[in-house]
């Protein structure tokens, strides 16, 4: 769980028009197939990088694979997320650089405490306020349930594109709707990228077929229900006709139900669920740099200090040239993590019995 249940479903939306939700759901619903296969892998031969390198027999793709999910982190993990942060924050008078400061320096306590330290402090925020996000999320849909089903055929009219055939734009229209809604479906799933296999793989389950089922519960939490949730918010209410956009558009959105409470309590949720990405991800990169930098520590060690000082840039900073380059690096895991798993997908259905077998690393 992310600011990509919250603003990136806002963001594609903007950018894509109801068609997008579409999409993410597409996005989503392959996901849990190669999110299984991942996991699975991930698992047998210890991570992403484990079965690149020894179930396809590439160490250099993995070593490549690692590198830019180091450099990937400072933007889907690290940058983009402060960003979302100080921006929430600002709306109650909070400065972007006041906010930055906080973000990084708490950071950087958490991080510096090792990854049983980032994995309690997520464990402790993170549950509750998908919870409450979640409980928010369908008190304004019950509410509005009325016009469930008109949302629903907006939705599916703008993704595939009949709707503008008169103007003759069906085509960039449907190009659009499901380029964003892709896009922002892997950055809220991560599906695919091989990252939920970094986390899985540290499991002392001996079974790869049961993280490869939290795997696709995960996601279906994540993007099926989170995401759609989000998005039937800004529909149901008509906030992606406000003029408004990112935060501000999922604010009014609950604002039509929840009134003044609106901006807390969507200030409140972007703010947890981004700092737990933030930290999350950094246990990603500080990983990846340890398989490519196996015998020195100094990598992780510069790698921390400018993950502490990019938080804090990212909070004062414009993000438009970072968000695409994440999502540049997104595709490059992707590429070469799914190119690996279709390699390896026929190993895949030996692990999806009831039958326990110990994890070969």
């Amino acid at each position: 769980m992310g600011t990509g249940n919250i603003i990136g479903v806002a963001a594609a939306i903007s950018v894509g028009g109801p068609g997008a939700v579409f999409w993410m759901w597409v996005s989503a619903l392959l996901g849990t197939a190669t999110g299984f296969a991942e996991n699975v892998l991930g698992v047998k031969y210890g991570g992403p990088m484990g079965y690149i390198a020894h179930g396809t027999g590439f160490p250099k793709l993995a070593a490549a694979y690692a590198l830019a999910c180091a450099l990937a982190s400072f933007g889907i993990g690290n940058m983009t997320q402060t960003n979302a942060l100080s921006s929430a924050l600002s709306e109650f008078g909070i400065s972007q650089f006041l906010s930055g400061t906080a973000a990084a320096l708490l950071c950087g306590v958490i991080i510096c405490g090792g990854r049983k330290n980032v994995a309690r402090t997520a464990n402790k925020l993170l549950p509750f306020a998908a919870v409450l996000y979640l409980l928010g999320s369908l008190f304004v849909i019950v509410i509005l349930g009325k016009n469930i089903i008109k949302v629903l055929l907006i939705v599916l009219k703008s993704a595939i594109g009949y709707s503008q055939i008169a103007g003759g734009v069906c085509g960039a229209a449907l190009k659009n709707a499901l380029s964003i809604g892709l896009r922002r479906g892997v950055f809220s799933n991560e599906a695919g990228m091989g990252s939920s296999a970094l986390v899985h793989s540290e499991t002392e389950c001996s079974d790869p077929a049961q993280m490869g089922r939290w795997a696709v519960a995960e996601i279906v939490i994540d993007t099926l229900i989170c995401c759609t949730a989000t998005a039937f918010v800004i529909l149901l209410t008509g906030a992606d006709g406000s003029g408004a956009d990112g935060l501000a558009m999922v604010t009014a959105g609950f604002s039509a139900v929840l009134g003044r409470f609106a901006p807390l309590f969507t200030s409140a949720a972007t703010v947890v669920f981004a700092f737990c990405t933030l930290i999350g991800w950094y246990y990603y990169g500080e990983r990846s740099l340890r398989y490519v930098f196996p015998r020195s520590s100094l990598p992780v060690y510069l790698y921390r200090a400018l993950y502490i000082v990019c938080a804090f840039l990212g909070a004062i900073a414009e993000l438009r040239l970072v968000w695409e380059a994440a999502d540049l690096l997104n595709w490059f895991m992707l590429v070469i993590n799914m190119t690996a798993v279709l390699l390896l997908s026929g190993e895949v259905p030996d692990y999806t019995n009831s039958i326990k077998h110990v994890p070969h690393r």
